[in-house]
């Protein structure tokens, strides 16, 4: 299987860019399973992938990266006996997502035959809450993929340049690509990471 992890602070359009990947991004054909993990009582997220028409597995109480490791190694292993294709993880927005691939590799009973981390940046929000933010967003962006800036319908060409150069400065020198996770608008280059 392969593992999809799309990080990103709460809010970034996440459960977006999942529903994008899922109305057919991956390969046809391909087997899909969606591990959505966050905090409280009811998933705002699942109902929206549920009403989709999509099976979630929800891990409450606490977050993958964290108290919740174990409990995403002994998911992973079950969705094994379905041999899916891919295993899409959303973690919470806190979520190092490092520490979510460390703690599924090497482990026994699953095998994983690629990793692919995506993290989404709220256009809207990021240069607002970057210093905030900063240290989280540097742990999301070091073991990035690609980093989605979503939502570029929300501010001018201007601040579309100085969010890339801030997601730059905070350390990232990988792919960045532009997007709006609710149209589709930029999504094909993400499709062709899993072509």
């Amino acid at each position: 299987m392969h593992l999809v992890i799309v990080s990103g602070m709460l809010g970034s359009g996440k459960t977006s860019v999942i529903l994008k990947l899922l109305d057919g991004m991956f390969p046809a054909g391909a087997k899909v399973a969606v591990i959505e993990n966050e905090f409280g009582e009811l998933g705002v997220d699942t109902e929206v992938l549920e009403r989709s028409g999509m099976p979630v597995r929800d891990l409450k109480g606490g977050c993958i990266c964290c108290t919740l490791a174990g409990g995403l190694a002994d998911t992973l292993r079950g969705l094994s006996q379905y041999s899916p294709d891919y295993v899409v993880v959303e973690p919470t927005g806190i979520a190092d997502p490092s520490i979510v691939v460390n703690s599924v590799t090497d482990v026994d009973g699953i095998h994983i035959d690629g990793i692919t981390v995506l993290v989404t940046v709220d256009c809207e929000r990021f240069l607002k809450v970057r210093m905030m933010f900063e240290h989280p967003l540097k742990n999301q962006f070091k073991v990035a993929d690609a980093v989605l800036m979503n939502k570029v319908d929300t501010v001018s060409a201007e601040d579309l340049d100085a969010i890339e150069a801030g997601v730059r400065e905070i350390g990232y020198g990988g792919k960045v690509i532009r997007i709006r996770a609710d149209s589709g608008e930029g999504m094909d280059a993400v499709k062709g990471m899993f072509a």
